[in-house]
């Protein structure tokens, strides 16, 4: 302050931006070393790390997911199509036997009557065996082997009824009889067959299913791959050295797993596939043409048991061994399914051998001769009816047991194929793991 006559004067102060000192900002530790080289490289560790284990973990998950379908399909849903098989195969034996006992005389009609009970035991024990494969979530399945077991508790009372009257000479045994059969053919075997379709069915859904390649697997293998093999040239650019041999050694273990994945994947593909074609495939034809080769035998011997009186049967008959031989040249025709190919080719020889047998039935039912069409239908003749169609199932029961060896094998060939690489993929994952942790340890240790 000073002073000019007599007027005071002061000066108004000035604030010196240059000695303004701006807080200091808060600092983050963290933040510095994820920039910094150290830090990158830690990331990237930890990520390589965590990426190949969850590769390794997918992978088993996926190969695991497919081995317990392919174990599914060998211990529960391909047994219970064959138990389905066999439970219509042995009902329809059953029907053929009861009504072929009415065409035999004296000691054969004791033997035949036996083979009726033999059959209604191994159809019932079959039926057991499909109830316990069944599932407890298989509604279809399940009503309709309880409507199969309670229908067949009423059929083989029907022919308790007729075998008790003709024993007693009462004609009213062929109606009893003829019940019986209806009950059979018309629901019992309609709803056994529904069963085998619907598990044949659950077989080709899952051979389709595991003949896929495990696509997010495969995915994700390869991505790992990929990453390791840019996460070495990062290195490369970063340390200037050619290799680093732990990545080098992980990209290494995942190509192995890749390699391993795609072939295992391949054949077990192909070979589940193989079984489709080979052999549920012209399984389901061969067992329906065995079905209808005994809907035939059936309706033979009720034309001869109603003496000629009702043509349904005949009509029939004709139907059935008409589609039965369109089936079986389809089959002979059919590139798939050779296995079965000589037993086919003899059920084409005895089909055509019981046309001819079943011909001169007719012929002696024209001119009225019941008893020559009895002996022909049921005789011990190799030429007669009875002997024709045995040697026809027979052929046909050698085809369907070569199929199914054929499946079972291809099967088994699916769930071999990959069956160590659910554990093998965990092992090459911690393997991985540690290769990784050991290509960028001596790295970050350089910045120490």
């Amino acid at each position: 302050m000073f002073h000019r006559g007599d007027r005071v004067a002061t000066e108004a102060p000035t604030l010196d931006e240059g000695l303004v000192v701006e807080p200091e900002a808060r600092r983050r530790p963290w933040m510095d070393f994820l920039v910094s080289t150290p830090g990158r490289l830690s990331v990237l560790g930890i990520l390589l790390v965590a990426a190949v284990l969850t590769a390794a973990v997918i992978t088993s998950a996926a190969v695991a997911a497919r081995q317990q379908r392919v174990e599914t399909l060998r211990t529960h849903t391909e047994p219970l199509m064959n138990a389905a098989q066999n439970v219509y195969s042995a009902l329809s034996i059953a029907d053929a036997d009861a009504t072929t006992s009415f065409l035999s005389s004296g000691t054969e009609t004791t033997a035949v009557r036996q083979q009726y009970t033999q059959a209604i035991g191994e159809a019932s024990s079959a039926l057991v065996t499909a109830a316990n494969g069944v599932s407890s979530q298989d509604a279809e399945s399940l009503a309709l082997l309880s409507d199969i077991v309670r229908n067949l508790a009423e059929y083989s009372n029907l022919v308790a009824t007729a075998q008790a009257n003709d024993r007693a000479g009462n004609p009213v045994a062929v109606a009893y009889l003829s019940d019986a059969s209806t009950l059979m053919q018309d629901t019992i075997l309609p709803m056994a067959e529904r069963l085998y379709v619907h598990q044949s069915q659950a077989v080709a859904d899952t051979q389709t299913h595991i003949a896929q390649l495990p696509t997010t697997a495969l995915t994700v293998t390869v991505a790992m791959l990929v990453a390791l093999i840019l996460a070495q040239l990062y290195l490369r650019r970063k340390n200037k050295r050619r290799v680093n041999p732990g990545l080098a050694a992980a990209t290494a273990l995942m190509a192995v797993l890749l390699i391993w994945l795609v072939a295992a994947s391949v054949v077990s593909s192909m070979a589940s596939d193989r079984a489709r074609v080979e052999g549920t495939q012209p399984l389901d034809a061969v067992v329906h043409a065995r079905i209808l080769a005994q809907q035939a035998r059936a309706d033979e011997t009720l034309a001869i048991v109603q003496r000629g009186s009702d043509t349904r049967y005949e009509i029939d008959y004709a139907r059935h061994t008409e589609a039965l031989s369109e089936e079986l040249a389809r089959q002979l025709a059919d590139s798939h399914g050779r296995a079965a190919a000589e037993p086919i080719d003899g059920a084409v020889t005895a089909l055509d051998g019981w046309r001819a047998a079943h011909q001169e039935i007719d012929n002696a039912l024209d001119r009225g001769d019941y008893p020559a069409a009895a002996a022909i239908a049921v005789g011990s003749d190799p030429a007669a009816s009875t002997a024709r169609f045995a040697a026809l199932d027979q052929s046909l029961r050698s085809a369907i047991d070569r199929l199914r060896d054929d499946e079972v094998d291809a099967v088994t060939d699916t769930y071999r194929s990959m069956s160590k690489l659910a554990i093998g993929s965990i092992v090459i994952g911690v393997l991985g793991g540690f290769a990784v942790g050991g290509g960028i340890w001596p790295r970050l240790n350089e910045y120490h």
